[in-house]
C-alpha cells in the first residue's frame, strides 16, 4: 500500500472514530439529561443525534474536509451548551483545548491527502475564544440547572476521560508520523534509490566511526561493472539502471555478513569488519556475475566485474584505505578485467 493510500484509510478511519465517539457521547448526554431533567441539553442533543448520523453518510461518501468542519462545531458547539447548563465545574471547557491536538493532526493529514487543510491558526484561534468566552459567561452567569455533586462528578470524569483519551491519541499519532518522517528522511540520506544500497555518506560515517577488533579480518573491496558505458549506449539507461540493480543485489546476498555501498556510478565498496568474511566472497561474486545471463526486455547480456581489494593498515587513513582498494581496481582494469586483484 503506498503511502497516499495509507494516509487516506487514515483520514477514514481517524473521521469515522470521530463521528462514532460524537454518537457515544450524544447517548450517554441523552441518557443524562433525562435522568437529571435538562430539557435543552435532551433537545439539543436530539438534533446533535441528527447531524452526527448525517456526518457519517458524509465520512462515507469521502467527504472528509466537509465532516471535519462538522465535527469541531459539532464539539465547540455542544462544549458551549454545556458550560451554559451546567457551569464550568462539569469541564466541559476541555473539548475546547483537547481539539487543539486533533486540529494539528487532522490538518496535517488532509493537507498530505487532499492538498488542502482549514485554516490552522484561525481554527485554533476560534477553539482558544470560544474557551475563554465560555469562562467569562460562567464567571457572570449562573447555570441553567442545579446539578447535584454525584452528577457533576459523573460529568467531571466522563469529560475528562474523553477529551485526555482523544488528546493522548493524536499525540500518539503524530508521535509516529515524526518518527516515521525522520526514518524515512535517514534512508533518502544514507540510501541508494536504484539500487537499496547504502550510499558513500552511509560508507564514510562508518569509517569513522568503526573500531577495529580483528584487523585480519578487517579489508575494503572496490568493484566496477567492466564496459558499463557500452551497455548504456547501446541498450539505453533504463537497461544500465537493471545491470546496476541486479549487480547490487548479487553482492547483497553474497556478501551478507559485508557492508555493501554504492560509492557512485558503476561503482561498489564492499566492507568487511567481521570474522570469518573471507576475501574468497569476493571471488565467487565474481563467477557469479560473469555467468549470469542478464535479460532485459528483449536482449541478453553478459556482463563482468573487475574488484580491487585493500587489507586494513592502521597506519593510513580512510581516504589512503580507499584509494588503495581504487589502485588495485584500476590495475586490473588495465590488465584484462574481470578478476579480483588482492
Amino acid at each position: 500500500m503506498t503511502d497516499f493510500n495509507k494516509n487516506t484509510t487514515i483520514i477514514k478511519h481517524l473521521t469515522l472514530f470521530f463521528g462514532g465517539f460524537l454518537l457515544a457521547t450524544d447517548i450517554f448526554f441523552l441518557v443524562f439529561a433525562a435522568i437529571y431533567d435538562m430539557p435543552l441539553m435532551r433537545y439539543i442533543v436530539y438534533g446533535k443525534l441528527v447531524l452526527n448520523t448525517s456526518n457519517i453518510f458524509l465520512i462515507l461518501k469521502k467527504h472528509y474536509l466537509i465532516s471535519t468542519v462538522i465535527i469541531y462545531t459539532v464539539i465547540l458547539g455542544f462544549m458551549v451548551i454545556g458550560i451554559i447548563c451546567a457551569g464550568t465545574e462539569q469541564a466541559f471547557q476541555l473539548y475546547a483545548l483537547g481539539m487543539i491536538a486533533c486540529v494539528s493532526y487532522n490538518g496535517y493529514m488532509h493537507k498530505r491527502v487532499l492538498g488542502k487543510e482549514l485554516p490552522f491558526a484561525l481554527t485554533i484561534f476560534i477553539h482558544v475564544i470560544c474557551y475563554a468566552v465560555m469562562y467569562v459567561y460562567a464567571r457572570y452567569n449562573e447555570p441553567l440547572y442545579d446539578i447535584p455533586q454525584k452528577a457533576t462528578d459523573i460529568l467531571v470524569i466522563f469529560n475528562s476521560v474523553a477529551t485526555f483519551s482523544i488528546v493522548i491519541l493524536f499525540i500518539c499519532l503524530f508521535h509516529h508520523v515524526a518518527i516515521r518522517s525522520e526514518e524515512m528522511l535517514e534512508k533518502m540520506a544514507l540510501m541508494d534509490n536504484l539500487t537499496g544500497l547504502y550510499n558513500r555518506h552511509y560508507l564514510l560515517a562508518v569509517l569513522d566511526s568503526m573500531e577495529i577488533k580483528n584487523p585480519e579480518d578487517c579489508w575494503m573491496a572496490m568493484l566496477d561493472i567492466d564496459y558499463f558505458k557500452k551497455v548504456n549506449d547501446s541498450y539505453g539507461h533504463n537497461c544500465g539502471d537493471y545491470i546496476l540493480h541486479e549487480v547490487a543485489e548479487f553482492a547483497k546476498q553474497i556478501c551478507k555478513d559485508c557492508t555493501v555501498c554504492r560509492w557512485g556510478g558503476e561503482e561498489f565498496i564492499i566492507l568487511s569488519t567481521k570474522r570469518g568474511c573471507s576475501t574468497d566472497l569476493l571471488e565467487t561474486l565474481r563467477k557469479k556475475i560473469e555467468n549470469e545471463i542478464f535479460r532485459y526486455e528483449d536482449n541478453s547480456l553478459n556482463i563482468t566485474v573487475t574488484i580491487g581489494v585493500s587489507a586494513y593498515s592502521s597506519e593510513i587513513n580512510n581516504d589512503a584505505w580507499i584509494s588503495k582498494a581504487d589502485e588495485k581496481l584500476y590495475y586490473g582494469k588495465s590488465n584484462g578485467r574481470n578478476q579480483v586483484v588482492i
